[in-house]
């Protein structure tokens, strides 16, 4: 009997030991996986990674200690606590932090996403008194469609409406947009189908169209239309009406929403200058962390996806010198009257439009502009901007008035400001309220940049970039990599880099002139002071220089 229960006693002693060794082994996998994700979302500096490893590296000699060498029953008690508490850590760090922040980090900079933005989607509109619910209740109707700008896309959406089942429309053609905005809105046409992402100009410019239609269907031409009817985007092609070389005396007659506008450029305004012919030469690979950088920030005009084509309200460029520790802000405004780049001799327009084009149009344009090469771009709208203040527990932002916001909903006091993610973007967007109308709103969103800025480049804000970054992947888009924005946390935590931030607010007159992308009729422009655009230009050369 003694014998049968010490050979029970025996074979229990040793599966504990198989048991405190399995949980020993499983510790050392949990602390591998762990170091093992920590260097593949390289986001800790190798000092801090270095601390981690030992850290494990004494928490797994204590757990072999306590759970193979000590014989006291107690400690082995302990080391399978202590060991299953490592085995916890490990685990959540990995599962809950690590890789949900690397996942949303390569989500954010996933080159495919950001390149949705170059796709055109196609919204079919009737009048906001038509009875038709969906496209099938439109058979028989007159549909309108533009052939100045994606005129391949409006055909092809026509179509692919009247290909489908008992459907039997006809088409009539437009060369503007306001034209057919107007030939809708006075019923002679029934329906008209037009580029999502003009439909904010529409909105603002052609009369009595905002508010007196309805969008019927919208249509994705990646998905929604054959290839076979849209087999190439078209080339834009130029807008004869706009001289190519002097624009000699404008209209000039102030536009009731801007008349605040600052008016320091010359009497005669002259086209944007470009202030270098030669632009600055590719300087090839070059490291984030080391040498300067220009990213371009655009802001633009609406909430939800990201990947919504509109216009660029927010305009501004950022040259960062990890050296030197400046950063240089330069906000251009949205009206700003420029030669888009890659349209051809002639095609000035609207800063703002440009982004209708894609990003890579509105950063060509501000290269020819500055004669500067844009490094990497930022993308956000109005919900990145309020979810991203929030995440970091609000702002504080500086007035230089009392003033309250223009939707009345409100209000700032003069000085500094705690705001939340919903009146950091009221006070963003904010022109009325100032004297200096559009010029006084790019300073105060280069202040909340400044803000944001200042509060994410601290430690704890840091440690959680990924997570937050995951936060906002919908509503930001960038064209760094992942090792990049990795690169540059772990910069800031090493270095702890305190960064000397100046900005300069490029000025402008306004006028009325003729648009590239909204031809037909003269819109309110800005036309830039050419001695502030060269100021501009030569305070981010300073910084690229390490002046």
């Amino acid at each position: 009997m003694k014998s049968k229960k010490k050979k029970g006693a025996k074979r229990f002693e040793k599966g504990l030991r198989i048991a405190r060794l399995v949980l020993f082994f499983l510790q050392i996998i949990a602390a591998v996986a762990l170091v093992v994700e920590t260097m593949i979302f390289a986001i800790l500096p190798v000092k801090y990674r270095l601390i981690m490893i030992m850290g494990l590296c004494l928490a797994a000699l204590l757990s072999f200690l306590l759970l193979t060498v000590s014989k006291k029953r107690r400690d082995m008690v302990i080391g399978s606590v202590w060991a299953a508490l490592w085995i916890l850590i490990c685990i959540l760090a990995v599962v809950l932090y690590l890789e949900p922040a690397r996942k949303s980090l390569k989500k954010v900079t996933n080159q495919e996403a950001t390149e949705t933005i170059h796709v055109t989607g196609i919204s079919v509109l009737v009048r906001k008194d038509d009875k038709a619910q969906k496209i099938e209740d439109t058979n028989g109707y007159v549909y309108g469609i533009q052939t100045s700008e994606d005129y391949a896309f409006s055909l092809g959406a026509y179509k692919y409406i009247n290909k489908m089942d008992g459907m039997n429309i006809s088409v009539k053609e437009f060369e503007y947009y306001d034209n057919l905005a107007q030939a809708l809105i006075h019923k002679d046409i029934d329906a008209m189908i037009a580029d999502t992402s003009y439909l904010d100009m529409l909105n603002e410019y052609s009369e009595g169209f905002s508010g007196n239609y309805r969008i019927l269907s919208e249509l994705d031409v990646d998905s929604e239309i054959p290839k076979t009817d849209i087999s190439v985007t078209p080339t834009p092609t130029e807008f004869e009406v706009m001289p190519t070389g002097d624009i000699g005396d404008p209209d000039i007659t102030p536009d009731p929403g801007n008349e605040n506008n600052p008016t320091t450029a010359p009497s005669k305004p002259t086209p944007t200058p470009i202030v270098q012919k030669t632009p600055m030469p590719d300087r090839g690979e070059f490291s984030i962390t080391e040498d300067y950088f220009v990213v371009y920030i655009s802001g633009i005009d609406c909430y939800g996806s990201i990947a919504t084509r509109s216009r660029s309200d927010v305009n501004i460029l950022m040259v960062v010198n990890p050296t030197t520790g400046k950063i240089m802000m330069v906000t251009v405004p949205r009206d700003s009257y420029v030669p888009l780049s890659g349209f051809g001799a002639g095609a000035y327009d609207k800063l703002t439009h440009a982004g209708i084009y894609g990003v890579k149009t509105s950063m060509n344009t501000l290269d020819d502009l500055f004669g500067i090469k844009i490094d990497y771009y930022i993308r956000v709208n109005f919900s990145s901007v309020e979810k991203f203040v929030d995440l970091l527990g609000g702002v504080d932002i500086y007035s230089p008035i009392a003033f309250t916001s223009h939707d009345g909903q409100h209000t700032f006091a003069a000085g500094w400001n705690h705001v939340n993610g919903q009146r950091a973007l009221a006070f963003a967007r904010e022109r009325y309220a100032f004297q200096g109308g559009d010029f006084q709103r790019g300073k105060n969103q280069m202040d909340l940049i400044k803000a944001v800025f200042s509060k994410m480049t601290s430690s704890a804000a840091l440690a959680n970039f990924g997570n937050l970054m995951g936060q906002v992947s919908n509503n930001f888009q960038t064209n760094m990599t992942m090792d990049q924005l990795t690169a540059l946390c772990r910069m800031q935590l090493d270095r702890g880099i305190s960064w000397n931030i100046e900005s300069y607010a490029v000025t402008a007159s306004g006028g009325n002139a003729f648009c590239y992308s909204y031809k037909g009729s003269k819109l309110y422009v800005a036309y830039l002071n050419s001695d502030s655009v060269r100021e501009a230009a030569s305070k981010m050369r300073a910084v690229m220089e390490g002046r």
